[in-house]
């Protein structure tokens, strides 16, 4: 965990988050995702900045972001007369603010996917209150961003990761189910490829670990009861973990996977990557079984197959099935997802898995992920 980064948890945490501003902030401007405008919560986190006098808000369409949506809120952050900037939402909506944080300072952020230019150093303070519990976007140093054909492409640099990080347990507390149960599993991914990466380190999987036993623990609660506040934070805290772990060990084939999913067909990344790791999980055990040797207390006295049947059971109870039939069925060629797992902009996911998939493997993992989409369509009970 970097030093420098202040992370506060809590209902009280946004009180507390108003002491970390620069001193003499009179002026902010708060980025927010619509549903958050809409429900206000994005008020009720200008009451609690207390000692910020006048915010300029302005509503994130919903979504993933494009390179255009970036550039416009460049504009307005680059515009204004603010000395610190406010991000409140999903995964998708702390992404957009981030880059727009960040580009402000310099040119568009198509300039700098895929690290074809560095990234220009950040001059206002940043403040990100997820409203989620499960990207890790509150933390991590990357940022994905589509282009104009709907490719899913990343920026990275330092400085990308806030300042301040606000866990309220508030402001995922009528998050809806399918995306309590989307993000909820996202963040296991997070944990599960971090940890069996090929970067993996001892900090790694202690903070992934973490991330698995509070997902595991929490977040079928979450499904069942999401006033519950305790459970709510539990889960802040696995997706922060979770991204934490992948910041600095990256993912692997059920990220190459759920990105190709995303681009080829726009399906939420929660959903893709689940349904990814669902696809991969068994052959990855099976061919790096010592890669999954720190999940062994998730199935304790079983060998490592048996995280397979874990990861199956939070499936079910986490109502994937519901998840996926929200998307629809999919028509895809296998070949396109294939070929799309090692594009560019998804290599570096697909080399950093624990298992090395040749053509004909990631060829026959393509095809799982769309037998495995079938299969769960008709399931969709809840």
């Amino acid at each position: 965990m970097d030093d420098r980064l202040i992370v506060l948890e809590g209902t009280d945490a946004l009180a507390r988050a108003a002491r970390t501003l620069p001193a003499g902030v009179r002026t902010g401007l708060l980025l927010a995702d619509e549903a958050v405008v809409a429900a206000g919560y994005a008020d009720h986190v200008r009451d609690e900045l207390a000692g910020v006098e006048r915010w300029e808000v302005r509503a994130v369409a919903p979504g993933e972001p494009t390179c255009a949506t970036v550039d416009d809120l460049a504009a307005v952050v680059r515009s204004a007369d603010h000395p610190v900037v406010v991000a409140v939402g999903g995964g998708s909506t702390l992404d957009a603010a981030k880059q727009a944080a960040v580009v402000a300072g310099g040119r568009r952020v198509s300039d700098h996917v895929l690290g074809a230019a560095p990234l220009p150093a950040r001059t206002l303070p940043l403040v990100a209150i997820p409203t989620t519990a499960g990207t890790g976007a509150e933390v991590t140093r990357t940022c994905v961003v589509s282009d104009a054909t709907g490719r899913k492409l990343w920026t990275w640099g330092d400085a990308l990761r806030p300042d301040v990080v606000v866990l309220d347990p508030r402001a995922t507390a009528t998050m809806p189910r399918h995306v309590t149960a989307a993000t909820g599993l996202d963040a296991f991914v997070h944990a599960v490829e971090a940890m069996t990466g090929r970067r993996s380190t001892a900090e790694i999987v202690r903070a992934a670990s973490e991330a698995v036993r509070l997902v595991l623990g929490n977040l079928p609660a979450a499904m069942d009861d999401g006033t519950d506040l305790d459970v709510r934070l539990a889960m802040q805290r696995a997706a922060l973990l979770a991204g934490m772990a992948i910041d600095t060990g990256g993912t692997g084939i059920a990220h190459s996977i759920g990105h190709a999913l995303g681009t080829l067909a726009h399906v939420p990344h929660g959903v893709a990557v689940a349904v990814g790791l669902g696809a991969a999980l068994d052959w990855n055990v099976a061919g790096a079984p010592d890669a999954f040797g720190p999940l062994a207390p998730v199935a304790p006295g079983r060998p490592p197959a048996a995280i397979g049947d874990v990861y199956r059971q939070l499936v079910d109870d986490a109502d994937l099935a519901a998840a996926v039939h929200r998307c629809g069925p999919l028509t895809l060629d296998v070949g396109e997802v294939a070929a799309t797992m090692v594009a560019p902009e998804n290599r570096p996911m697909y080399d950093n898995n624990c298992r090395r998939a040749d053509a004909d493997e990631r060829h026959s993992l393509a095809a799982a992920t769309l037998t495995l989409w079938e299969a769960l369509l008709p399931q969709a009970q809840r």
